[in-house]
């Protein structure tokens, strides 16, 4: 009897897991300021793109970033990959998908696609992020179950600033 209690525990605490939901698009147009001398996106700024998507990904399922800083939670990057693909140019639309991939107790993992926005959609860089949740003294701490929660959801405050 106590072995099926634990278990009916379990199960209730159990922490929801990424799906076919957990991804967000979000369009950016490349500005003059990220390109260098051959005219082409920078390589590190694709960095930023990347954390564009991720705060826009958080955005649209109700998380706002300072308001996890208001509660002590902060998602620093302790990872990064890219696989550059193609080059894109000064004006170019770009679509950046970001795909929540993996939810630990204290790590979080996201993967970008970047595509252009055209009916190519030819993928021109493609990534990945892992942040580590702390605390305000910089030690790990659990991600928070309602955070979990909502980075596991599909999007619930759907924005229309990438269609601009």
């Amino acid at each position: 009897m106590a072995r099926q209690q634990k278990g009916a525990r379990a199960s209730i605490l159990k922490r929801p897991q990424p799906d076919a939901d957990c991804k967000s698009a979000y369009i950016v147009r490349v500005r003059f300021c990220d390109t260098d001398l051959m005219g082409i996106v920078h390589h590190a700024k694709y960095l930023e793109y990347f954390e564009a998507g991720r705060v826009e990904y958080m955005h649209r399922r109700g998380i706002g970033y300072l308001d996890c800083v208001n509660r002590g939670i902060h998602l620093p990057v302790v990872e990064t990959a890219a696989k550059y693909r193609r080059t894109v140019r000064f004006d170019e639309r770009i679509v950046v998908e970001t795909t929540l991939t993996e939810l630990g107790r204290v790590t979080v993992r996201f993967t970008y696609r970047l595509l252009r926005d055209d009916p190519s959609a030819e993928l021109v860089v493609e990534g990945s992020t892992l942040l580590a949740c702390v605390g305000n003294e910089h030690t790990p701490r659990r991600i928070p179950d309602d955070i979990a929660g909502m980075l596991c959801s599909g999007e619930t405050h759907p924005r229309a600033i990438d269609l601009a």
